[in-house]
């Protein structure tokens, strides 16, 4: 019996390997989409059937289709943002990174800023400044020889892209339009003006704190973000993001009031093409003012949150500890949050488990970085649970390095959530794990967390914003100055990976049986690779990008290489 017209498909891609991340791990020929659901996957034979008239078909010529992606710590709206500023990336000298200034003080009138990104190659920055010839930082008398009459200010790396220190550098002008003279003393101790062997600012600022703080109080005067630049900004990076086959995004690091209003625009003028799952960076000033918020918030942003399919706005971002010196310095800044995108708070412990109490009163999911303490906030977690349960709300858990098999227990029985960053935890930061064979082995535990019934997914942290190498690293974990593999028994297989960051993150928006897999009903976002994913050596599955990408069966990017 041959299909109706009305059910013949409005798309099919074919010819191809159809990675569908499906609980058989199925592998199939072909993909129909109607409106923006999958209509079936099979064999070429099974969905060339459901070809009509008006059905766009699409000859895959053998290459790979999988899930869209599913980053669940994106941070997108920062991509744009890197590119509003010069790169100083490739330069190897002081006057190399001298000629590059000098050709963006040519474009400027006297007076004006000259603002670059970091010192270094992104997305890491890493090895600074060792990698110079000099083997140091271009100082402010460095910057004045090809900028006398412009501010000069390169920004320090936000230190989650590296390790400590932030290193940012101004020239003389700079520093003045500041008000830094030899008498300025440092704000806090994670802060250092660097000074010659007279007193004198040598325009090196470094930062220790792992959230940056220079640009909200020594060098408030640098030009800051407009809501312009980041609506403008966002958009780009969704093109990015498509680019290499994100079609979703999770932000459990929370998300600022002026992010959101970017986010907004975009979506009022159904412009999205990444669907985004937020969750509220908060800024509250007492338990008491949190308490009055969460209540406001509970109708909507309670549960899953509100929102449709394309941006959903949902639970709370709830700092661990933290900085009073940072928080207090961002804090007064307010809306700005500069590169962050989220407010930044100071929550001892006593503090946080009133928060995350009152957020369990009010049926508001928690998500939280972890880190170093992952002891303390599982307690607190527990010791909220035994009142209010919790196990059912997926409170996610973020930045999590190294557990115990006690500890993934807990996790499992709580319903916790899982994120990882195995690039960062692994390749860029794993030296500290190098002879060390017990301590990697609970490191980024992927394999346990499989074992032991957690539930988890992949995050790049915007460092690169590609899935790719983050995906690389979960299969080969290797540290990155002495290709060791950090706990070989945690290695995940290729398709293990590649399910955490699709079908795992659909697991972060409750959207499992939704989206996050290419079966029958749910939503078509996919993308085709430019290599096959299964294949391809391990060392190239790093550089794999989409040469088509589909949310909801819209086509929001191609090279038109099909």
């Amino acid at each position: 019996m041959r299909p109706q017209d009305s059910d013949k498909a409005d798309i099919i891609l074919h010819g191809g390997r159809v990675i569908t991340v499906s609980n058989d791990d199925s592998i199939e020929q072909a993909v129909a989409i109607k409106n923006e659901s999958v209509q079936t996957v099979g064999s070429d034979q099974d969905v060339l059937v459901l070809a009509g008239p008006n059905t766009k078909t699409v000859d895959l010529r053998g290459r790979t289709v999988i899930p869209g992606i599913i980053d669940i710590h994106a941070h997108m709206d920062r991509e744009g943002l890197k590119r509003i500023y010069p790169s100083l990336a490739g330069a190897t000298s002081t006057s190399e990174i001298l000629a590059l200034i000098e050709q963006q003080v040519a474009q400027k009138r006297p007076g004006e800023w000259v603002t670059t990104m970091p010192v270094g190659d992104p997305p890491n920055y890493a090895d600074m400044p060792e990698r110079l010839e000099e083997r140091r930082f271009p100082n402010r008398w460095d910057l004045d020889t090809v900028s006398p009459n412009n501010p000069v200010y390169i920004r320090g790396a936000w230190t989650p892209w590296n390790v400590p220190p932030s290193v940012a550098i101004a020239n003389s002008l700079a520093l003045h339009i500041a008000g830094i003279d030899r008498n300025t003393q440092s704000p806090d101790s994670s802060v250092t003006i660097e000074r010659d062997e007279t007193g004198e600012p040598t325009g090196i600022l470094s930062d220790t704190g792992r959230f940056p703080s220079l640009e909200f109080t020594l060098m408030k005067v640098v030009p800051r973000f407009t809501h312009k630049q980041r609506v403008a900004a966002l958009r780009q990076s969704m093109r990015l993001y498509n680019a290499v086959g994100t079609t979703g995004t999770y932000e459990g690091h929370g998300v600022s009031p002026e992010v959101m209003r970017a986010y907004k625009e975009i979506w009022d003028a159904r412009e999205m093409t990444v669907r985004a799952h937020l969750v509220l960076s908060p800024a509250w000033k007492s338990v008491a003012g949190a308490a009055q918020e969460m209540e406001r918030w509970s109708y909507s942003a309670s549960g899953q949150g509100f929102g449709d399919d394309m941006l959903r706005i949902g639970g709370y971002y709830i700092h661990y500890r933290g900085s009073r010196y940072t928080a207090r310095a961002r804090t007064a800044e307010l809306p700005f949050t500069g590169w962050a995108g989220f407010a930044q708070s100071y929550n001892p412990p006593a503090t946080f488990r009133r928060l995350v109490k009152l957020a369990a009163q009010h049926n508001l999911r928690v998500n939280t970085i972890v880190a170093d303490c992952l002891p303390e906030v599982l307690e607190v977690f527990q010791d909220v649970h035994k009142e209010i349960p919790i196990d059912n709300q997926r409170w996610m858990i973020g930045h999590v390095v190294e557990t115990s098999a006690e500890q993934l227990k807990v996790i499992r029985e709580l319903g916790l959530i899982i994120e990882t960053i195995p690039l960062t935890h692994l390749w860029l930061r794993g030296r500290q794990y190098l002879g060390k064979p017990e301590a990697a082995a609970q490191s980024v535990a992927h394999r346990d967390y499989l074992d032991q019934g957690v539930h988890f997914g992949l995050g790049t942290d915007n460092k690169p914003y590609s899935p790719f190498p983050t995906i690389w690293a979960a299969v080969d974990r290797k540290e990155r100055t002495t290709n060791e593999v950090l706990g070989p028994s945690q290695i995940l297989t290729r398709m293990e990976a590649l399910k955490a960051m699709t079908l795992g993150g659909a697991y972060f928006s409750f959207e499992e049986g939704h989206r996050g897999s290419l079966e029958t009903g749910k939503l078509a976002d996919l993308a085709v690779l430019s290599d096959d994913y299964l294949t391809v050596p391990e060392d190239e599955i790093s550089g794999l990008h989409s040469v088509l990408t589909m949310v909801g069966g819209q086509e929001v990017f191609s090279t038109g290489a099909l």
